[in-house]
């Protein structure tokens, strides 16, 4: 089943890039060619840590399964990658201050029984600004233990689980997650606590999680798509969550209070971290969660 979903993804993803192509009023050269399945080959990549203080991190993903975790302090980045695909093989490339992980040769349509696994782990003594594009598949990312002072996550056709478990040791300035026809739960965003955050719902289910050591008060916008979107925020941090859109596509359990078009729990106005929450509704449902610690 789970070899059938990733070649109708990677189906979908070559699609999309197909109809992304398209201009008015000539249309452009189209690579629609067959991946053909071969023998599973694994490939192992590192970039050794010689005392770098920071870096950037841009990782594209096509399709498949992908993992991401804390790794040791040297290398900076190690990463094992299994795929049947030739063209899937990943291009590793380090220069300047910034590592760029991609999947090879991402349009084509792969025969059935394509697989591709990445698991990759980064060096926690590095801050990092990193940056995802992840096209269709599923997984987890774990950043619980590395510097982030900036993430972005971009997904189309994806079905993920986004972790912060323990405060993160870096302050972090933004937080950016833009998602398609999508499947994700982001767990312990207080924990990365950004100072400012930005979240675009697309097709499908959203959790976040505001749960957390927060640094400070934040100011997040969240533009709910036309799936489903649920906010759980903690009772000890003052939250205000101001609408604009279909009032009538929201939930709120006891925690908060309506107020002249905004939602408030009781630790508003009296806790020393408070989060401003500018949501937009558009077709789909929202729920507010009020958790404890």
């Amino acid at each position: 089943m789970r070899q059938t979903t990733l070649v109708l993804a990677a189906t979908l993803l070559a699609l999309s890039s197909l109809a992304c192509s398209i201009t008015i009023p000539a249309l452009p050269d189209v690579d629609i060619s067959r991946l053909e399945v071969g023998p599973m080959k694994e490939y192992e990549e590192q970039v050794p840590w010689e005392g770098e203080k920071e870096a950037r991190v841009d990782i594209r993903f096509g399709a498949g399964e992908i993992t991401l975790a804390v790794g040791d302090p040297d290398p900076l980045f190690s990463g094992l990658f299994r795929t049947n695909v030739a063209e899937w093989a990943p291009e590793v490339s380090w220069r300047d201050g910034i590592l760029r992980i991609e999947q090879g040769h991402t349009r084509g349509i792969p025969d059935p029984g394509a697989e591709n696994e990445w698991d990759l782990h980064f060096s926690p003594e590095v801050e990092m600004e990193m940056n995802l594009e992840i096209g269709a598949g599923d997984g987890e990312l774990d950043f619980t233990g590395l510097a982030l002072t900036e993430l972005s996550l971009e997904m189309g056709a994806a079905d993920l689980v986004v972790r912060f478990d323990e405060p993160n040791p870096v302050p972090m300035d933004d937080l950016l997650i833009r998602t398609g026809a999508a499947n994700l739960r982001v767990d312990g965003i207080g924990n990365a606590s950004p100072e400012r955050g930005r979240v675009e719902g697309g097709v499908g289910n959203l959790l976040l999680d505001f749960g957390g050591e927060w640094r400070g008060s934040a100011r997040v916008e969240v533009l709910a798509g036309a799936g489903s979107l649920t906010l759980r925020i903690p009772e000890s941090v003052g939250a205000r969550v101001e609408v604009e859109g279909g009032m009538s596509n929201i939930g709120a359990d006891d925690g908060f209070i309506l107020s002249e078009g905004a939602y408030l729990n009781e630790a508003y106005g009296e806790a020393e971290i408070e989060l401003l929450i500018e949501l937009t509704v558009g077709l789909g449902s929202v729920r507010l969660e009020s958790i404890g610690e």
